[in-house]
Parts: structure tokens; sequence; C-alpha cells
């Protein structure tokens, strides 16, 4: 398995890797449908149409697994006050639900406030350890549900959620928090862990170690991968004069000005204009500086004295969001650490991409590895 060039759009390219290549990569019927699909894929409208169109039909001819995955993708560029993208996460996770059958499961509601997060909990008979797991940005907690048919062989129960600003738990309403110990406390709390490992997936390997600082039931933590600032993918999307600018007006509450250069980047990129539309749904905030400013917040800056686990580091060298640099970084902060593994996927491996999208078992094997 290897991280496939679909198009001249590397988001897209990711996202088509996320979305088949772990489980479909030899199928047939994906392979036709791609050959419809890739040459017309221009813009997020395109996106959204082409997926859409396809998942329409194999839901009509009883491809339901399928139709699952498209919905899915076809939901990926679509702001949250579109009728289109509620339509497309319900089907999704309609069609899950009836055609998941890798793992016992229970389904959880988990007060949280004047809310709830959704949650999951797939059995393994006589486990006695837990994982927790969670994801970052934009993903459903039934994407981590399904990726775990690579962990079947190990002895946890691994319980899954939304967090908020994540999934289900912001269509209900609630809004992407800094302090992510307190939705974990809550979950460790509603299932009775005195003591777990948490995986945080892509954005979410920032935040567990935010709640690994904090929360001290948690024995192990995942980063898969890396992620330490929310400032990386934006240097990482623009050129440094831009970046620059960015910071500068940031720094100096220039607000009208900062919010007219973000909205001039976010006309000429698909991916800038996703990363800054998604960012606001996620947080609330109305606007590219206010997002900004929330998203200062969310940087491991002084956190890795407070992290006294043993900890999981996986980064890809080629990963579009964050600089590999970083992993050492992260290294030499966790001064505290009671163990530090650290692997990089390169290249030969297949495993360079964000969350070596195109050859997920690598992560994953090691990640067996650590849990053993």
């Amino acid at each position: 398995m290897s991280f496939k060039q679909y198009t001249e759009n590397q988001q897209f390219n990711l996202q088509i890797n996320r979305f088949v290549n772990d489980f479909y990569e030899s199928d047939e019927r994906v392979s036709s449908d791609l050959e419809k699909i890739v040459p017309n894929l221009t813009d997020t409208e395109s996106w959204y149409a082409q997926w859409n169109n396809m998942a329409e039909y194999r839901e009509s001819i009883g491809d339901l697994d399928l139709a699952s995955i498209y919905y899915q993708a076809s939901e990926f560029y679509l702001s949250l006050e579109d009728p289109k993208e509620n339509l497309a996460y319900s089907k999704y996770k309609k069609l899950f639900y009836e055609t998941y059958t890798d793992w016992n499961f229970e389904y959880n509601d988990v007060p949280y406030g004047d809310s709830s997060l959704p949650s999951v909990k797939l059995i393994t008979p006589n486990a006695k350890e837990t994982l927790v797991i969670f994801a970052g940005y934009d993903s459903f907690m039934e994407e981590m549900v399904k990726a775990m048919s690579y962990l079947k062989d190990i002895a946890y129960n691994i319980i899954i959620f939304d967090g908020p600003g994540q999934g289900g738990a912001l269509r209900r309403g609630l809004k992407l928090v800094a302090e992510w110990e307190n939705p974990v406390k809550t979950i460790f709390d509603f299932y009775k862990l005195n003591n777990a490992t948490i995986l945080g997936v892509s954005f979410g390997g920032y935040l567990a170690m935010r709640a690994a600082a904090f929360e001290k039931r948690i024995n192990k933590v995942i980063c898969f991968d890396i992620f330490y600032s929310f400032f990386d993918t934006l240097k990482m999307s623009t050129s440094a004069n831009i970046y620059s600018q960015i910071l500068n007006l940031l720094n100096n509450d220039k607000r009208v000005e900062l919010d007219n250069l973000v909205y001039r980047l976010m006309s000429k990129s698909i991916d800038f204009e996703w990363k800054i539309s998604k960012g606001m749904a996620n947080t609330g905030a109305t606007t590219p500086y206010s997002l900004l400013k929330e998203f200062k917040k969310y940087d491991m800056t002084d956190l890795g004295e407070h992290i006294n686990q043993e900890v999981l580091l996986l980064a890809g060298s080629e990963d579009q969001y964050i600089p590999l640099s970083r992993i050492y970084q992260i290294q030499k902060e966790l001064k505290n650490a009671k163990t530090i593994t650290s692997i990089i996927f390169n290249s030969p491996s297949g495993g360079e991409q964000h969350c070596q999208a195109g050859h997920r078992e690598l992560a994953f094997d090691a990640i067996k590895k650590f849990l053993a």
C-alpha cells in the first residue's frame, strides 16, 4: 500500500486516500467509481456532486458500505448551515451502523453540560485494559470505529467518542474547547475508568497531550500523529511573507486588515478556505481574526513538562500539515515523561503522509507494539 496521487490538489488526494485506501484499495467497485469521479473533481461543488451521486447510486443497488463512505466524502467541504451537509451526514451515519459488523459494541450518549457526547464502546471479552480514542479537526467517531479493525487482536476494550467541536457533538451545539481534559474526564467518569490509554488522531494528537497534562488517570498517550500548534498548518499553507503578515496583523490587533487578507487567501485556495471555514465552524468564531485568536490556545508550549506518562509519537516525513522538526522539539519538551517512543515513517515505507494516509497499517502496527 502507498499514498496515491489522484489529482493535482494535494488536499483532494489526502482525502481520497483517507476515505477509500484503507479498506477498498483492491475493490473493483471502487476502482470503477474512481475512474468516473476523479476526472470531474475541480472544486468543492464538484467534489460534493461527484461523491454524492455515486453514493446515491451505490445505495440504490444495495452497496450500503460503499454508499456510507461516499456520503462521508461528499460531506467534507460542506458548511454545517448547508442542508445538504445534514442529509449527507445523516445518510453516512445511518448506513454505517446498518453495515458495521466488525465488533460487538454499545452506543452511549454521555451527559456533558447541557448536551451529551456520542460514544461507542467496542467490547473485547475479558479485556482488563481500556483504550480511549478521539479524532481531531474534521473526522467522525464512526471513521475511528471502522479503523479499529486494525486493532481487533489487542486485549483492550476501546472507547471512541466525539468531543466538543467534533462530529456528532458539534452537531449538538458543542463547540471546541481548549481544556480537553474536561471531555476526557467526563468519558473516564462515565465509564468508571481508573486508568486508560488515550489516542488522539490528527489534531487530536495535540488534544491528547493537553488531556494527559492534566488528567492523571491517563497512563499512556498516543499521538497519531503529532500535532504541536494550529499555526503550523497555517505556516505550511502560505509563503513565508504571507505568514509573517498574518502574524504581524494578529499580534497588533489589526482585525479588519487581517480578515481582508485571510479572505483573499481563502478565495485562492480550496485547502486554505476549508481550514479557516472548518475552524470557524468548530469553534464558533465568526471572523478569521477571532478564529486565529482562539487558536493561540491550541499550542503545546509549556505543556510538555506536565506530561509524565508513557508517550508514543508518530510522524510522517512528508506530512502536509505538521513540520517534521516538531517531533524533535516535542521529545525535548517531554522532560518528565515516563518513556518516549518516537517513530517517523518515510516514503519507502509508504507512511510519509499525514496520519500515514495510504498505508495506515504501519501506524497501527506501531500502536499495537506500544500497547503490548
